[in-house]
């Protein structure tokens, strides 16, 4: 289905306000599912999938330690939200972290995906000298000093190849892109350029089915229709002169 990109902004904000998520978060979480969906990636899956683990509670909602452990390994014991991880990561960004020829592995995340595409987008902001890159077992990142994002969908690994596995993200900064890995270019720079124009045009596209499932966390924040309610200042009021 169709819709337009400030109609889904919306959507999004909702829904993460819907499962108690602060403010903040909640916009936070708006720019690298928008840029998804915009760049023909599944976005709103995303979205619904993150908000689901928090809402169900089979992902805490905390912010993780980026403090780098002993070889640059970040271990968590309990799945890392990557919308909690993405605040956390785009905080640390821009401190200098990580720092150069520094290689850090997170590992434990629920949505790579999207803990990817948010701290690509958070560091194009920031004007850098060197390229972040971040892999996932599906997908590498490349975010440069140009302030365009590279992403492309790895070929099937041989075994035993050092890659991110499942729940894992990498990020290392350097001078070269890690791009040139194997892979299928799905988003450069021409390309974000014209997603973005055809989404002004005609709008995105967006799964009928998720966006019913996101509708239906926005909707926690309607408030019940009563007459205590309305007496409260919901609606239009109770008579017609309110």
């Amino acid at each position: 289905m169709r819709q337009s990109s400030a109609e889904f902004t919306q959507l999004l904000l909702k829904a993460g306000r819907g499962v108690g998520l602060p403010l903040g978060l909640a916009e936070d979480l708006v720019a690298p599912i928008l840029w998804l969906q915009t760049c023909g990636l599944s976005g709103d899956l995303e979205a619904f999938n993150v908000l689901t683990g928090l809402d169900k509670g089979r992902v805490p909602g905390v912010f993780p330690d980026l403090d780098a452990q002993p070889g640059g390994i970040a271990t968590a014991d309990e799945p890392i939200s990557a919308i909690y991880l993405a605040a956390a990561g785009c905080d640390s960004l821009q401190s200098g972290w990580p720092g150069p020829g520094t290689q850090v592995q997170l590992t434990n995340v629920d949505r790579p995906l999207l803990a990817a595409t948010a701290l690509a987008l958070g560091h194009r902001k920031l004007d850098p000298e060197l390229i972040l890159n971040i892999e996932t077992a599906h997908y590498v990142f490349s975010s440069s000093s140009e302030g365009g994002v590279i992403c492309l969908e790895r070929q099937a690994q041989e075994p035993g190849t050092d890659t991110p596995g499942a729940g894992e993200v990498w990020l290392d900064t350097s001078r070269t892109s890690s791009t040139t890995a194997a892979g299928t270019v799905l988003v450069d720079a021409a390309r974000e350029r014209q997603c973005h124009l055809d989404c002004e045009a005609k709008g995105l596209t967006a799964d009928e089915k998720t966006v019913r499932e996101l509708k239906s966390l926005a909707d926690r924040l309607l408030v019940p229709e009563s007459e205590r309610s309305l007496r409260f200042g919901a609606g239009a009021g109770i008579i017609d002169s309110d």
